[in-house]
């Protein structure tokens, strides 16, 4: 348990005492594709993070139109927004691959954050980080028209995500179409013109971006 503790960048700054108290309270369970981890609004009494593959945090619709804030990559924290709020997941929390997930005991671990100035500041750094990135996408869902965010999207993938402009992330053309705030059938219409025009280049669920000055582009516009 220690080793995927010490993954986590939070945690670099706890004694090892504060890691084996933390390894004490932990509990790892596998997930399959596809499934809920974390339900928005149910009661949140863990901490998590993924050890390996992919997540996804997003904001539930009705009629099961959900849009995706952000990609969630392994010893990612989520779940931290209750321990200061509301006692209840804000968002919720699904695999997009197959996934072991580590739950940590809230209350252990806000004892421990209690007691670290480090951890406490970097908590705060941690939440800056996230606030602009959720500002950024209000600003490109509210100025944006659709082939503005769908580039968003697709940026944020290779940037972000898989860091190469070789997509294979196991994300289906809805999750793709909820990343970018659109309907399934625009993501795929998207995705097909693009091709079409030799931007990227589709090849079953592998997107490679060919011309990502021109997707650049599309997002500066809107």
């Amino acid at each position: 348990m220690l080793q995927y503790l010490e993954n986590v960048s939070l945690f670099k700054f706890l004694t090892d005492e504060e890691k084996a108290r933390l390894a004490e309270n932990c509990t790892i369970i596998k997930y399959k594709k596809g499934e809920t981890i974390c339900k928005q609004g149910s009661f949140a009494n863990h901490i998590v993070f993924l050890t390996d593959g992919l997540g996804k945090n997003y904001i539930e619709g009705s009629n099961d139109k959900n849009l995706i804030i952000e990609i969630v990559r392994p010893f990612e924290l989520f779940g931290l927004t209750s321990l200061f709020k509301e006692n209840v997941f804000h968002l919720s929390l699904a695999s997009i691959t197959e996934t072991n997930v580590c739950f940590i005991g809230k209350k252990i671990f806000a004892d421990i954050t209690e007691g670290n100035n480090i951890i406490s500041k970097n908590i705060i750094e941690y939440f800056c980080v996230k606030a602009e990135h959720y500002f950024k996408k209000i600003a490109g869902l509210g100025n944006k028209q659709l082939h503005g965010r769908f580039a968003d999207a697709i940026l944020y993938l290779s940037k972000e995500i898989a860091q190469s402009k070789v997509l294979e992330l196991s994300i289906t053309r809805k999750e793709l179409g909820e990343l970018a705030g659109i309907s399934t059938e625009s993501a795929i219409r998207l995705l097909s013109e693009l091709n079409h025009d030799g931007i990227i280049k589709l090849e079953g669920k592998k997107i490679t971006l060919i011309k990502d000055n021109l997707l650049e582009k599309l997002s500066e516009i809107g």
